[in-house]
């Protein structure tokens, strides 16, 4: 089932990001805005750095026993609270940078750990908080090409990320690059898009992108939403999307599966391969699945996605409960008819 989940996921990749880079220079040239934005080892410095305040010395209270003469009370003029200036040792925030000598252990690394951060942290950088130039320091010291394109609002920066051969089978057709997006709104971070299972994943990588892991990780989903067609095209391709939707974490996960039709049923099974992208944002953002999805090729804007009860008849709650057992081998299946 996994060929044709590539070919799908990788796809809508590419076509994704050639649309975000397109023209894409170090000057930053103007573009069209979509709707992509509806919304410690060696350390790095962060732009936003605290200050130190000294105790104030306290007023003497007042003598609790009566006087006929009025006892004076000296005055004290506070002490000037002083700004500490920082220095090129102070680390208020920083990203660890990732470990290993080639890029790919790097990037390995990053994958297997996220950087010891939870989504929609990634890698380190969380939306909402980060600066990109907090970001773009952080990516300098493994990688060395970012592209970027912009509008009067937003800035999309594309790292250039090489992949580890031992994680992903890449065919002949495809580069054997990620290119995660990075929408910035001034100055900060603001959503994330980057790929997670590219290909074929050999056994044992990103074991904390398979169904079963992140269900146990991050909970049960607000929604689930599934997406497929009623017949498979060329070379067998039936696309079987599932999309897992946490808006209060500022988290999308989907899954993909190559489907299967049998007699009236399309039949999937989401858990046969890590997920293969991420949609991040700042939960403060308060954006809903269809938000995202209607701004993101990657996601699916021209998808017509059914809520995961409507599609299979099973509810939100069963299936977080089925597919969070690791030796589960229930698969999904929803009638052909409802799809086009």
């Amino acid at each position: 089932m996994k060929s044709g989940k590539f070919s799908f996921t990788v796809k809508i990749l590419v076509i994704s990001i050639s649309l975000v880079l397109v023209g894409c220079t170090t000057t930053l040239p103007t573009f069209t805005p979509t709707n992509e934005s509806v919304a410690s080892e060696n350390a790095i410095v962060a732009t936003t750095r605290p200050t130190t305040q000294p105790t104030l010395p306290a007023t003497q209270p007042p003598s609790a026993t009566p006087s006929l003469t009025p006892i004076p009370t000296n005055t004290l003029t506070p002490t000037p609270i002083p700004t500490i200036q920082p220095t090129a040792t102070e680390m208020p925030f920083a990203i660890s940078t990732p470990s290993g000598i080639e890029v790919t252990e790097q990037v390995l690394w990053l994958f297997e750990t996220n950087n010891n951060c939870q989504l929609p942290c990634w890698w380190g950088i969380t939306p909402g908080q980060t600066t990109w130039d907090v970001a773009e320091q952080f990516f300098n010291t493994f990688i060395s090409n970012i592209q970027s394109a912009s509008s009067p609002q937003l800035v999309n920066y594309s790292p250039v990320i090489p992949l580890p051969s031992e994680v992903y089978e890449i065919g002949n057709t495809y580069a054997s690059n990620m290119h995660p997006i990075y929408t910035v709104r001034d100055g900060i971070v603001e959503e994330i898009l980057t790929e997670v299972s590219i290909g074929d994943t050999a056994s044992g990588y990103l074991t904390s992108y398979t169904l079963s892991t992140f269900l146990t990780t991050y909970g049960q989903p607000s929604e689930v939403w599934v997406f497929t067609y009623r017949a498979p095209f060329e070379e067998n391709d039936l696309p079987f999307v599932v999309a897992l939707s946490y808006p209060e974490k500022g988290i999308i996960a989907l899954y993909s599966d190559n489907g299967v039709r049998q007699g009236d049923l399309v039949r999937g099974c989401p858990q046969e391969d890590p997920a293969s992208v991420l949609k991040l944002w700042s939960p403060d953002l308060n954006l809903t699945f269809e938000q995202i999805k209607s701004g993101s090729s990657a996601i699916g804007a021209d998808r017509d996605y059914l809520p995961l009860e409507e599609a299979t008849g099973m509810d939100v709650t069963t299936f977080y409960e089925t597919f969070k057992n690791p030796d589960n081998t229930t698969c999904l299946e929803t009638p052909a008819n409802l799809w086009r």
